[in-house]
C-alpha cells in the first residue's frame, strides 16, 4: 500500500485581475529643419554693446570710488611697493570678504589696476617716496 503524505499543499488564494486600460498617446512628429525660437529678451549688442557690460561698469564705479577716497585726503599708510592706490586696493580686498561685498571688490580691482599702470608706465607709484598725489586725480 502506498504511503500517504502527512502535509498538504495550501492553495494560493485566487485573485481576480482586471485588464489595464489601453492608453493611446500621440507621438511627436520630428521636423528636421524647424526653426528654434529663443525665449527671453533680446540683448542690445551692436558696436558698443560689450562696453556697457555689468562687470565693466562695476570696475568703472570702483575707479570713481578710488578717486573719491583719494580726494578725501585720508591719512593712510603707504606701503613701499604698492603706493596709495595699491594700499587702498589692499584694504578694499580685505573689506570685500572674498568678493562678497561687490563694491569693495570693484574698488580693489580698480585700485590695483591703477597701481599696476603707474608702476609700468613711470616706474614709480604715486604716493611713494614723498611724491605729491594732488595731480593724480585730475579735475579736483
Amino acid at each position: 500500500m502506498a504511503k500517504k503524505t502527512t502535509h498538504s499543499r495550501a492553495l494560493a488564494p485566487f485573485r481576480m485581475t482586471v485588464p489595464k486600460p489601453i492608453i493611446v498617446r500621440q507621438t511627436k512628429t520630428i521636423v528636421k529643419h524647424a526653426k528654434h525660437r529663443k525665449g527671453g529678451h533680446s540683448r542690445g549688442g551692436g558696436m558698443l554693446g560689450g562696453l556697457t557690460d555689468a562687470k565693466r561698469i562695476g570696475i568703472v564705479v570702483g575707479g570713481a570710488a578710488l578717486g573719491f577716497i583719494q580726494k578725501q585726503g585720508l591719512s593712510l599708510p603707504k606701503l613701499p611697493l604698492l603706493g596709495e592706490a595699491g594700499t587702498i586696493g589692499l584694504i578694499a580686498y580685505f573689506v570685500s570678504d572674498g568678493g562678497r561685498n561687490k563694491l569693495a571688490d570693484e574698488i580693489c580691482t580698480a585700485s590695483l589696476t591703477v597701481a599696476a599702470y603707474e608702476l609700468a608706465s613711470t616706474g614709480t607709484i604715486a604716493g611713494v617716496n614723498g611724491e605729491d598725489v594732488d595731480g593724480f586725480v585730475s579735475g579736483y
